[in-house]
């Protein structure tokens, strides 16, 4: 499903034609579904909060269905009483945590009249804030093409993988860190002229504390990128070790030849490989 700010009536029609029908992560709506009365709102907070503690998704507010298939778009809403503004705060005040990275689109419903417009509220899945409360003090999950009460077993859950993904970020991110010094440190050496005399402290890359200690808290991270810092690490110590021990009679002095500056290059990518890995991880927190 494509990202709410590409939605346009177009689109919609182009819902109703191939009957794509409501899911888990898709919920139709008559507009009339926004009135600001307190029942709405607090209708709309359980929509959106089960949505965000399950994976996430869409609801579009001015569609008709049948039997969860979209069958046309309705009256609409007037964009003048019901405002993108009231919406987006309806929900950011009637859920706890709040649920970040909502997208709000409003479609313009040229058909229906020149203020009558439909909207759609993207809802990203929760991850370390999980889970969010709806404003009746509930929690909410998607079950049945419906927002229902979540099993108390499923709120324990919840709020266990909230905890480890924190734990997941949090080690993602120092890692990170710790990986943007090595990138910068490499580029640093990789512009030093070959065969220019430099002491060998200069051209070591120290490996942090920070660095080598990563091994508890990285467990959460995958496998794979595990084995990657390991790889890493062990690359930079043969790069130290041979850099301490060239050049002897040099005594102080050490110098980067043409296949040293081959070693750094390989660090640099691998160092560069595990950087990506960890943007991903990173790039998913809302």
């Amino acid at each position: 499903m494509r990202d709410a700010q590409e939605w346009d009536d177009a689109f919609l029609l182009q819902l109703i034609a191939v009957g794509e029908q409501e899911s888990l992560t898709l919920d139709y709506k008559a507009s009339a579904a926004l009135a600001k009365t307190d029942l709405k709102k607090k209708d709309i907070s359980k929509d959106v909060s089960a949505f965000a503690n399950s994976a996430g998704g869409f609801l579009v507010y001015g569609m008709l269905e049948n039997k969860h298939i979209p069958t046309s778009i309705d009256v609409g809403a007037d964009r003048n009483v019901i405002t993108k503004e009231w919406l987006e705060s309806v929900i950011k005040s009637t859920i706890q945590p709040t649920v970040e990275g909502i997208v709000i689109k409003s479609i313009q419903l040229p058909s229906k009249g020149p203020d009558k417009v439909c909207y759609v509220v993207q809802i990203p899945q929760a991850t370390s804030r999980a889970p969010h409360q709806a404003s009746d003090y509930r929690y909410y999950k998607r079950f049945n093409f419906e927002s229902a009460p979540m099993e108390d077993y499923e709120v324990r859950d919840l709020v266990r993988r909230s905890i480890e993904y924190g734990k997941k970020y949090a080690a993602a991110w120092n890692l990170e860190v710790e990986i943007n010094r090595l990138t910068g440190a490499i580029t640093e050496r990789v512009q030093i002229g070959n065969g220019v005399d430099l002491p060998r402290a200069r051209l070591m890359i120290p490996v942090s504390d920070g660095l080598r200690s990563s091994g508890n808290s990285i467990v959460v991270l995958p496998k794979a990128l595990r084995e990657k810092v390991t790889g890493l690490i062990a690359r930079l110590d043969r790069f130290n070790s041979v850099i301490e021990t060239t050049d002897p009679g040099q005594r102080e002095n050490a110098r980067l030849n043409v296949e040293r500056k081959t070693d750094l290059t390989q660090v640099f990518l691998m160092a560069c490989d595990i950087s990506t890995a960890l943007e991903a991880i990173l790039d998913a927190e809302p």
